[in-house]
C-alpha cells in the first residue's frame, strides 16, 4: 500500500507539473498571437498606402475588371476602387492576394519595401516635376524595382553592381574625359563604336525602365535600396531619336557613377561624359584627322553619326570642347545649321537598334520555373 501511494503521489505530481507547463505555454502562445493580431490590425488600419495598389495595378496593365479576375480571392470592382482611394482598408488576406497577383511582397503596400532615393530622383528631374508627380514616380519605381529584384531572387540571379569610377571626383573637362576612358577600359568596350549601349548597362547591373515621361524630361536616374541603380528613359519614337536616347542614357549613367565637386555644373558635366563615352577623345581626333580643323563638313559628320550613333550637335560640341575648331566656327554651326534642324532630319540615321530585354528574360525564367514546380508537385 505504501509503495502504491508513493507511485500515485509521484504520478499526480508529474501530472500537475505538466499541466502547469502546458498552461504557461498556452498563455505565452496566446500573448504572442494576440500581439501579432494587434500589429496586423493596426498595420492594416494605419499604414496601407492606396497609391501603391493603384500604381502597381497600372504597371501590370490591369484594368479594374481585369484585376478582379486575376486576384485569386473574392473581391468586387467597387472594393478595389475604394481600396485605391483610401475609402476602405483591405484585410490581411486581401493584401496577401494582391501581393501574389502583382508579384511583390505584402510590405510593399505599407511603404516598407524597396526604398527609392528621392533626393537623387528630384535632382535628375531638374526640378521639372511637382512633388505630386515625384511621389507618383517614386511609387512606380518602388513597385518596379521590388518586383524585378524578387524575380531575380526566385530564379537565383545576383543583382550585383560595382562602380569602377567611385574614386573619381569630377570638376573639369579633363576629369570627365578620364572618367569616360576609364569606364570604357573597365567595361572592356575598346575605343571604337559602342552599339547597344542600353544592353551594355543592363549587363553591368543597371536596371532600365522604359516608360512615358512628361514633356521636357527625357530620362531620370536614382538608386533603389542605395545599391541598385535605376535609369528611366522614354523610348517612344515621337519623343526621342535613337541618338538622343543613347545620349540620354549615358547622361543618366554619369549621374549614377560620378562624384562632382561643389563648384561644377553637374548637368553640363554629365552631357560631356555622355559625349566622350560614346565617342572617346582620341578616337574622335583620329576620325577627324587632326587636333585642329579650320572647318567641319556635314558629310563627314553624317558618316560618323551613322557609325558611332552620336548626333551632329554632339560632335560639334566635342570639337569645341577640345578646341579643335574656333568659337566662330562653332557659333556658325549652331546658328546656321543645328538651330534650323533640331531633329537633324536628312542628316543620316544610326541603324543599330537600342533595346532593353533583361527584365523580360528574368520574367520568362521565373515563369518557366513556376511551371516546372507545379508539374513536379502534380507528379508527386
Amino acid at each position: 500500500m505504501g509503495l502504491a501511494k508513493k507511485i500515485k503521489g509521484s504520478l499526480f505530481q508529474a501530472y500537475s507539473t505538466v499541466k502547469t507547463m502546458l498552461t504557461y505555454i498556452y498563455f505565452i502562445y496566446s500573448y504572442f498571437y494576440f500581439v501579432y493580431i494587434c500589429k496586423q490590425k493596426n498595420l492594416m488600419r494605419k499604414s496601407f498606402i492606396p497609391i501603391r495598389l493603384r500604381e502597381a495595378r497600372k504597371m501590370c496593365g490591369y484594368s479594374l475588371d481585369q484585376f478582379v479576375k486575376a486576384a485569386k480571392i473574392h473581391v468586387t470592382r467597387q472594393s478595389i476602387y475604394n481600396y485605391e482611394r483610401g475609402v476602405m482598408q483591405p484585410k490581411p488576406e486581401m493584401v496577401k492576394a494582391f501581393a501574389d497577383t502583382l508579384g511583390v511582397s505584402e510590405s510593399y503596400f505599407y511603404g516598407k519595401s524597396t526604398k527609392i532615393d528621392m533626393p537623387m530622383l528630384r535632382s535628375t528631374a531638374d526640378n521639372m516635376l511637382s512633388e505630386v508627380d515625384l511621389q507618383q514616380f517614386e511609387t512606380m519605381l518602388s513597385y518596379w524595382a521590388e518586383r524585378y529584384l524578387l524575380m531575380e531572387k526566385k530564379v537565383g540571379l545576383k543583382s550585383d553592381f560595382s562602380n569602377p569610377l567611385a574614386d573619381i571626383t569630377v570638376s573639369t573637362l579633363d576629369d570627365v574625359i578620364l572618367a569616360a576612358d576609364r569606364l570604357r577600359e573597365a567595361w572592356r568596350c575598346g575605343s571604337g563604336p559602342l552599339p547597344a549601349v542600353l544592353r551594355l548597362m543592363e549587363r553591368k547591373g543597371i536596371k532600365i525602365l522604359s516608360t512615358e515621361l512628361p514633356d521636357g524630361i527625357l530620362g531620370l536616374s536614382t538608386f533603389a535600396d542605395e545599391s541598385h541603380p535605376l535609369i528611366v528613359v522614354d523610348m517612344r519614337p515621337q519623343k526621342t531619336t535613337i541618338e538622343r536616347l543613347r545620349f540620354t542614357a549615358c547622361h543618366e549613367l554619369a549621374h549614377i557613377l560620378l562624384h562632382f565637386s561643389d563648384d561644377c555644373n553637374v548637368e553640363k558635366m554629365c552631357n560631356k561624359f555622355a559625349n566622350f563615352f560614346l565617342f572617346p577623345k582620341q578616337t574622335f581626333i583620329e576620325e577627324m584627322g587632326a587636333e585642329h580643323r579650320e572647318q567641319l563638313t556635314l558629310e563627314e559628320m553624317i558618316d560618323l553619326r551613322e557609325l558611332y550613333g552620336i548626333s551632329i550637335a554632339a560632335q560639334v560640341h566635342a570639337a569645341w570642347d577640345l578646341r579643335m575648331i574656333s568659337r566662330e566656327h562653332y557659333d556658325w554651326w549652331y546658328d546656321e545649321m543645328i538651330k534650323k534642324n533640331r531633329l537633324e532630319e536628312g542628316w543620316g540615321d544610326y541603324s543599330f537598334p537600342e533595346t532593353i530585354g533583361r527584365e523580360k528574360r528574368v520574367e520568362a525564367r521565373m515563369k518557366s520555373k513556376d511551371v516546372s514546380t507545379r508539374n513536379n508537385k502534380q507528379t508527386v
